[in-house]
């Protein structure tokens, strides 16, 4: 036992100095903080150049040039620039002809240009129009209204009259039952803590993978097993590791936590970020278990199996499987996800599989319908297989030690398990 806490403590230690890991661990905390404090910060902005310039913002909003050739009544400009979810726009009313028109976009004087040619036809010349571009969305749902206004005036509906009809609105509440749940209200915060936990086992499984094979390809590792017990040596490396992990998580989502009650006021509009801050108590200790037991899991294989290889440059080869199966149990949860399938039977069988569990149940227990038994069972048979895959590990790691050259297949490890347990009998 003092062994195991030497080398754990020499191994969290090695981790929580590199400079990889502190920049890291310092450079997601402020990308968090900057990110959950923008609001705030564009406020600021907005503060400043609006007392530079006096309060007049009329010149800054995008201009967009408008040609009107369906024979409408009223000025299409005045009433688009009165329309408040267009308030980023400022239309500009042109007799010209649609190649002027093309020439105006093309030489920057406006961003776009729409050209009328029926009540609900139009067509928009742009230069460019970027990924998140919501002004087709928010222009047609403006001009369908003014459609409609103009055919109930036409009825002799007032314009009052029309106002009311076209604004109303539905109110609508959702009472969930004690056991229910929002998957779209739990989408977002599942998916965020299913992505840390990939991120955490892809990138220190392979730095404990990389630390193994790194003393063994150096011949360092002949030199601790004589003052330590391999055994010792796996699960310091493994839990030095996994603290190390834990740690960087709690700081980040500690982070994050903070600055979202700094600037609370700022997204009480924002229903995906509110979502995601309330996320159940519940949910948090479902996430320290299932990472914790997640990360031992995977780390037990790269650790023994970094443990077979004489060179660095056969580490990539040999993790390869692990990896794999990792990458695969993440698509699968995040094709059910994305789907609405979290309680599909693939989420179902993946969810008592040790190896998907991690991530399968958890999504489950999140956004699905899971009872009780299913739970305990999971977590059951997740808790005996990470204490097997660990007791297997430590064996493989003894072995491969002191074992170089080719690494060997598996049918090869199996009798060599064989053989080291006949020995010991």
């Amino acid at each position: 036992m003092k062994q195991l806490k030497t080398i754990f403590d020499f191994e969290f230690g090695n981790y929580a100095k590199r400079k990889s890991f502190l920049i890291l661990t310092i450079g997601l905390m402020l990308i968090v903080a900057v990110v959950l404090s923008w609001p705030r910060i564009s406020e600021l902005f907005a503060k400043e150049q609006i007392s530079g310039t006096g309060g007049d913002t009329a010149a800054e909003r995008v201009q967009i040039a408008l040609i009107d050739e369906s024979g409408g009544q009223s000025d299409a400009a005045l009433y688009f620039n009165a329309v408040p979810a267009l308030g980023k726009y400022r239309f500009v009313s042109l007799n010209i002809s649609v190649s002027e028109a093309e020439k105006k976009v093309e030489s920057g004087e406006y961003n776009s240009a729409i050209v009328l040619t029926g009540p609900l036809v139009y067509t928009r010349i742009a230069r460019n129009i970027p990924m998140n571009d919501s002004f087709a969305y928010t222009f047609e749902n403006a001009l369908l209204t003014r459609y409609r206004q103009q055919r109930l005036a036409a009825y002799g509906v007032s314009e009052a009259d029309a106002d009311t009809i076209l604004n109303a609105f539905v109110t609508g509440t959702v009472k969930m039952t004690s056991e229910g749940k929002d998957q779209m209200q739990n989408f977002f915060y599942t998916y965020i803590l299913i992505f840390l936990l990939y991120f955490a086992i892809i990138v220190y499984g392979q730095m404990v993978a990389s630390s193994v094979a790194t003393e063994k390809s150096s011949r360092a590792m002949e030199l601790l097993i004589t003052s330590a017990n391999p055994k010792s040596l796996m699960f310091g490396k493994v839990l030095g590791a996994s603290l190390a992990g834990m740690l960087q998580l709690v700081l980040v989502l500690g982070t994050a936590y903070l600055f979202y009650n700094l600037n609370a006021p700022y997204y009480t509009d924002s229903a995906i970020v509110q979502s995601i801050f309330a996320m159940p108590i519940s949910m948090l200790l479902y996430t320290l278990l299932f990472f914790i037991l997640g990360f031992l899991l995977y780390a037990f294989l790269y650790a023994s199996l970094a443990s077979l290889v004489s060179r660095m440059e056969e580490l990539s080869t040999i993790v390869l499987p692990v990896t794999f199966l990792f990458v695969i149990a993440f698509m699968v949860v995040m094709f059910s996800m994305s789907g609405g399938k979290v309680d599909s039977p693939l989420m179902v069988l993946c969810s008592f599989i040790p190896f998907t569990s991690p991530m399968a149940m958890f999504t489950r227990i999140a956004m699905g319908e899971v009872v009780a038994w299913q739970i305990t069972a999971s977590i059951a048979i997740l808790i005996i297989s990470t204490i097997g895959v660990g007791i297997l590990a430590a064996k493989i790691y003894r072995l491969g030690v002191l074992l170089y050259g080719t690494p060997p297949k598996p049918n090869q490890i199996l009798r060599m398990l064989k053989a080291d347990k006949a020995q010991l009998r």
